[in-house]
């Protein structure tokens, strides 16, 4: 049996999609895997923040094309890069192991956000990480920074920036433990994470009945429960990149769900924890309650 896998062709997505085909393989091992690698226009667009270039899910939508078309059989992205809603005919059936879901600081110096120097330059095109930047620290200078992880961190390196803002998943699944800069991490109730961080997940054409059932059973529980509350979350604030919302579920090991989201605008944060067991639920409550928050922003501005 051939799987024909579409992915994105950065070093990152292809150690993620190695990852998840590894959890496929020790379900089914005669199957084989063909990679075929598309470019996306998050990739060939690096000269703009993400939000200004105006395009829905801007490192999903080609690589999902190449299995409606037909010229791959399932295709591999990091779950946060996905819409809340797939394309028709798309539906989610895959998921690894979660990688540590939260943000942290890369530095030359080792800050944390408390040590950082009054004016230091940040680096990060994301709004969420900006705006709960500015919440917590408003003395220093958010600049973007686009470009793969290698790019990012080589820029922190040469002291273009003093720090940046990433994702402790993919400098972890690129570097392992050698990181070539200090690795701060950022707790969830400082900069909440955006749903679906540190998931890498499978998307399949609905009527491929016998690759959802493969990829359902190579799947991690505790990677789908958290991501089936974090995608009812995302569907339930409605809000793209533009705006600055995070939010994160952790399943306990009692079986139930704590979920911390925020929202940051105008130089102010707003943290929530909601509890519960059934995932689209406790989702649906926090996504609830950022709504509140965010009207609640609106009317005092």
């Amino acid at each position: 049996m051939k799987i024909r896998v579409a992915t994105r062709g950065s070093k990152l997505s292809l150690i993620q999609t190695e990852e998840l085909l590894a959890q496929i393989k020790a379900v089914e091992p005669d199957v084989q895997f063909e990679i075929v690698v598309v470019k996306t226009t998050g990739d060939l667009i690096q000269d703009k923040p993400l939000f200004q270039i105006g395009v829905k899910g801007i490192f999903e939508k080609e690589v999902n094309l190449a299995v409606l078309r037909g010229e791959a059989d399932m295709a591999v992205h990091s779950l946060k890069d996905l819409p809340s809603e797939l394309t028709p005919g798309l539906v989610l059936a895959g998921f690894s192991k979660r990688a540590p879901p939260h943000d942290v600081l890369i530095s030359r110096g080792g800050y944390t956000l408390e040590t950082l120097p009054k004016g230091a330059v940040v680096g990060t095109s994301s709004v969420r990480r900006a705006e709960f930047l500015k919440a917590v620290r408003p003395d220093i200078e958010v600049k973007p920074l686009r470009g793969n992880v290698d790019t990012r961190v080589g820029k922190v390196l040469s002291g273009q920036y003093d720090a940046a803002v990433m994702a402790a998943a993919g400098l972890q699944r690129l570097y392992g433990s050698s990181p070539p800069v200090s690795i701060v991490p950022l707790r969830v109730e400082e900069v909440p994470p955006p749903p679906g961080q540190g998931i890498v997940v499978a998307v399949a054409k609905e009527e491929d009945s016998w690759l959802i059932d493969l990829l359902k059973k190579a799947s991690d529980k505790t990677a789908a429960i958290e991501a089936t509350a974090e995608r009812a979350f995302l569907a339930g604030v409605g809000a793209g990149c533009h705006v600055a919302i995070g939010g994160v579920a952790k399943l306990t090991p009692q079986g139930s769900l704590e979920f911390t989201a925020g929202y940051a605008a105008g130089g102010a944060k707003y943290v929530v924890k909601v509890f519960g067991e059934d995932p689209v639920e406790v989702g649906k409550r926090a996504a609830q309650l950022i709504a509140e928050v965010r009207q609640k922003f609106k009317q005092r501005d």
